[in-house]
């Protein structure tokens, strides 16, 4: 899992629609569907609870400082393989590679399981196709003297 954001992975099977420039009303109708896509995926991999067991969850905090509770589960920085703290403090000794070993099975299981969920997957569908029809239309522009 080498990716800046748990979540961040998730959304990235829409970053085709985000390379789409487009005029003013028709993307904030497009960053309108990205941002209930975004709202929608984030909820769904909520859902399931934290993305670490209790005993992990207290192996981050410690390692970052945070206050036993403080730190919701979820928010998971990680670069090349490290957990970066939200203070960019970069933890990355056996103990907490053990950890985001084991987490990692999990993680991946649920992006997936939310993924491939019908709701998802139509929500995905609609960012996707708005961005193609923004793309034809900005190609006829073009095209148009």
């Amino acid at each position: 899992m080498e990716v800046r954001s748990i979540p961040a992975a998730a959304l990235a099977v829409f970053a085709l629609a985000l390379a789409v420039p487009a005029a003013a009303p028709v993307q904030a109708q497009a960053q309108s569907k990205e941002d209930e896509l975004s709202t929608l995926i984030d909820h769904r991999l909520r859902s399931g609870g934290s993305w670490f067991a209790p005993a992990e969850r207290a192996v981050i905090e410690r390692k970052c400082g945070y206050a036993p509770g403080e730190w919701d589960g979820f928010e998971a920085n990680l670069s090349r393989g490290t957990f970066v703290c939200r203070d960019g403090r970069v933890v990355d000794d056996p103990e907490v590679r053990a950890v985001l070993r084991a987490a990692a099975p999990r993680i991946e299981a649920r992006v997936a399981a939310v993924m491939a969920r019908a709701d998802v997957a139509a929500a995905i569908a609609r960012v996707a196709e708005g961005a193609a029809a923004e793309a034809m239309r900005e190609l006829d522009s073009k095209r148009r003297p």
